[in-house]
């Protein structure tokens, strides 16, 4: 877990099934919220 202020992990999320996005493009001076749910797109 980040703290506020923190700088982001220099990871790559998916946007949709062809397209990643660096996530500080994501976040780029606002301040946002990210949640991320596991299995969220599978049959389990």
């Amino acid at each position: 877990m980040l703290s506020a202020g923190q700088n982001l992990p220099d990871v790559a999320v998916w946007t949709s099934t062809n397209e990643r996005i660096p996530m500080r493009n994501l976040a780029a001076g606002r301040k946002t919220l990210f949640l991320f749910y596991l299995f969220d797109w599978s049959s389990t």
